[in-house]
């Protein structure tokens, strides 16, 4: 850090209340003021510690930076992330109360809005943790049986060479299996678990030598065997489950919150042909969402991102409103990024034109659009419709992830900075 030790500057312990901090700071801003003889660098290094220690989120912030594992052990694992780290949510619109369009039959015709050939779908949950949890007491109780099935075929035999190889051999398969699986409980389900291929491979190896040595017709070879291979591939269930819960937890509850993210601090900027097409494909797509400022790389990001299952349409204008924000020429390269990042989502992305040019791009298979924001609702929300009323849960917590990376302003200010 190139901080300095703002409670070596004050004098006091890292453990220190916060009366004890300004007590100290008092005393020292007395010693070190410029208008009583003080050094005026000291002055300036007492009021930086104190505006850092006295506020309680810079402080664990501070902490987490310069002490590490001490600091988060004191605060607790809610506070094993800077205090930065947010996702702000608000809803954009709310979705109506559903409304029956009765259009005639015979007559004149009649323009049909593009929602109303939408099928909309009741939404659901991906992945599914019931799905997971019965894939890992399934494969708790094939281990379990297995494991006593060789424990029973040893004490049958009449070998005691047999039994006394089979019972360590049995412990420390089973302690192993225990240990991987109290460290897949105590880890924080962030991403996906990816599956043990390693871990599987050995596993296979081993249960093939087992097999062949005692023989195909031998009960004792094939139980072993099994129950090395189940072992092996427990503690990746247990961890699927955690990750689905987490996802269910965490996810869910967002979305059933609000219907837009953002990075904390974000204020949401849209023009008014903007703002009404975000709101036409947020209200008639229930699964829909919208992600603001979402970074594509370190110096850019997407102005506005609407989801709908595992696919992404990401919008921005000709001219970006600030340096940073993506446009027509660094669109594609955003879009490449972020399916590079997301290989199971679609991800296209759509310039906004007041007046459509006459060199736009165009064509079902082509990665970026120049669509006119007036009549491009429907376009973004066919393609996006197409996905169905799912809500993937991995490509949220994915975007959510981004997010989160974003550092928020450093500032006293506690007012909200997105107002719903």
């Amino acid at each position: 850090m190139n901080e300095p030790d703002h409670y070596r500057v004050l004098g006091v312990s890292p453990q220190a209340p916060r009366n004890e901090i300004q007590a100290a700071y008092r005393r020292r801003l007395r010693e070190t003021h410029p208008d009583r003889g003080g050094d005026e660098a000291e002055f300036h290094l007492v009021q930086g510690a104190w505006e850092t220690l006295s506020h309680a989120g810079l402080r664990r912030e501070y902490d987490l930076l310069r002490f590490g594992r001490r600091a988060a052990r004191r605060y607790g694992k809610a506070a094993a992330k800077p205090s930065h780290r947010k996702v702000r949510g608000w809803n954009v619109a709310p979705p109506p109360e559903p409304v029956q369009h009765a259009f005639p039959t015979e007559g004149a015709l009649v323009a049909v809005p593009w929602h109303a050939r939408l099928r909309l779908a009741r939404p659901v949950y991906r992945p599914s943790a019931w799905i997971a949890a019965a894939v890992s007491i399934a494969a708790a109780a094939v281990w379990v049986f297995m494991g006593l099935g060789f424990l029973g075929q040893a004490f049958a035999s009449d070998s005691w060479i047999f039994l006394l190889l089979a019972i360590p051999v049995t412990i420390a398969i089973a302690m192993i299996v225990v240990v991987q699986t109290s460290r897949a409980l105590r880890r924080r389900p962030d991403t996906a678990p990816p599956p043990p291929t390693g871990r599987l491979i050995f596993a296979t190896l081993f249960a093939a030598a087992v097999i062949a040595l005692a023989g195909p017709s031998t009960p004792w070879g094939w139980a072993l065997g099994v129950y090395v291979l189940t072992g092996a591939a427990l503690a990746w269930t247990v961890k699927r489950v955690r990750y689905t819960v987490a996802l269910r937890r965490q996810v869910g509850a967002a979305l059933r919150q609000f219907n837009a993210f953002g990075p904390v601090g974000t204020r949401p900027k849209a023009d008014r042909p903007t703002g009404k097409l975000l709101r036409e494909v947020l209200t008639n797509l229930p699964a829909a969402r919208l992600f603001v400022a979402l970074p594509a790389e370190p110096d850019t990001r997407v102005p506005h991102a609407i989801v709908c299952g595992d696919r992404i349409a990401l919008l921005c204008a000709p001219v970006g409103r600030d340096s940073a924000d993506v446009d027509s020429v660094n669109l594609p390269e955003a879009v490449k990024v972020l399916t590079a990042a997301l290989p199971d989502a679609h991800v296209q992305g759509w310039v906004l034109w007041p007046t459509l040019p006459e060199a736009a791009r165009a064509g079902e298979e082509a990665a970026v659009h120049d669509v006119a924001v007036g009549q491009a609702a429907a376009d973004i929300g066919l393609w996006l419709a197409s996905a169905g009323a799912v809500y993937d849960l991995p490509v949220l917590q994915a975007l959510r992830m981004r997010l989160a990376a974003v550092p928020g302003p450093r500032t006293g200010d506690r007012t909200p900075a997105v107002r719903t």
